[in-house]
């Protein structure tokens, strides 16, 4: 296999993206496809029923291909801010809607967007002021919920503290503080989660963590939120 920046597999396929070209394998390992409908796409991730690849560039574009027909079906720009589009997204559970964060206004206000899997419409967004940068959203299904992982800025926009919050009817609720500590482990893994926990993306990671150790343990933002859910909320 080569060295890929990003990387994710179901029981079907399994993908590589070099930043250039997305590799498409099947599940013995055979080259089936390449894409080259993108650059700078470093992020994949199949859909729950496994019909849909959506990949992310860093320059704020997503491609959305058919694992059906092996085709691409949609490429847009979800944001004119070019750049520092590194930030999360997701499925949600049942595959319906997918939720991408992205810079919207500069690359220092974060938003979340949610698309209709249909089509890839946008049905909602949501933007945040100068106070909270958003990096990173999953759903938790223990409780049948969203949560976001993200940081506080005062008004020089320098980081005052991390948190992680749900994220419900389009609304951050209940954010709640976490230790620095957690902040910048939680950051790291979820970057490197997104990635495939491949090497090359671990070689930028700020983290001391042994790569082997990350892989298989699930640090999930849902038992995060839990853990600090008696802290104090601001």
């Amino acid at each position: 296999m080569k060295k890929f920046w990003g990387y994710t597999a179901n029981d079907t396929f399994s993908v590589g993206c070099t930043g250039q070209t997305i590799y498409l394998y099947d599940k013995e390992g055979h080259e089936i496809k390449q894409f080259r409908d993108l650059i700078y796409a470093y992020t994949p991730m199949i859909s729950p029923d496994g019909k849909l690849l959506v990949v992310k560039s860093s320059d704020g574009r997503l491609a959305v291909f058919s694992l059906e027909t092996l085709s691409l079906l949609w490429k847009f720009r979800f944001s004119k801010v070019d750049g520092a589009q590194d930030d999360g997204f997701c499925f949600s559970p049942d595959g319906k809607f997918f939720l991408n964060i992205e810079r919207q206004q500069d690359s220092l206000h974060s938003a979340i967007s949610i698309y209709d899997t249909t089509d890839f419409s946008r049905v909602g967004q949501v933007l945040f002021g100068d106070d909270k940068m958003i990096n990173h959203v999953e759903y938790y299904k223990p409780t049948n919920k969203y949560y976001v992982l993200g940081f506080m800025r005062d008004e020089d926009k320098t980081f005052t503290n991390g948190f992680v919050a749900e994220f419900d009817d389009c609304q951050i609720k209940n954010v709640t503080v976490i230790s620095k500590q957690d902040h910048k482990f939680y950051q790291s893994y979820k970057s490197l989660e997104m990635m495939g926990f491949t090497e090359k993306a671990y070689k930028w990671a700020y983290t001391d963590a042994n790569l082997e150790e990350l892989k298989f343990v699930r640090h999930s933002l849902g038992e995060l939120y839990l853990h600090y859910n008696q802290t104090v909320m601001i």
